[in-house]
């Protein structure tokens, strides 16, 4: 078989990374269409140990802390989308 066949297409699209934040930005799920899935995994847990804590200062600081990670991905979004259609996807055997 030749490589293009062997190629999965990991092209991402940045308006539907965006929708996915505008939903759940705070949960990281447009990191995770993205392919970032340990940083969404640790937006996600942040955000939802936060929440029943939101009263307390351990609480606010992780929802402070997700509010400005997910709006400094407002920027990053469409580097992060090109970066990963630069990645080549693992040939399998």
């Amino acid at each position: 078989m030749t490589a293009s066949l062997l190629s999965v297409s990991r092209t991402r699209s940045v308006p539907v990374a965006y929708g996915l934040w505008l939903v759940g930005g705070l949960c990281g799920l447009h990191r995770l269409y993205l392919g970032h899935r340990l940083s969404a995994v640790g937006m996600g847990a942040t955000t939802l140990l936060s929440l029943p804590l939101v009263t307390t200062d351990p609480g606010l600081l992780g929802l402070v802390t997700t509010t400005v990670w997910a709006l400094s991905d407002l920027i990053l979004i469409p580097e992060m989308a090109r970066g990963l259609d630069g990645v080549a996807a693992p040939a399998t055997a």
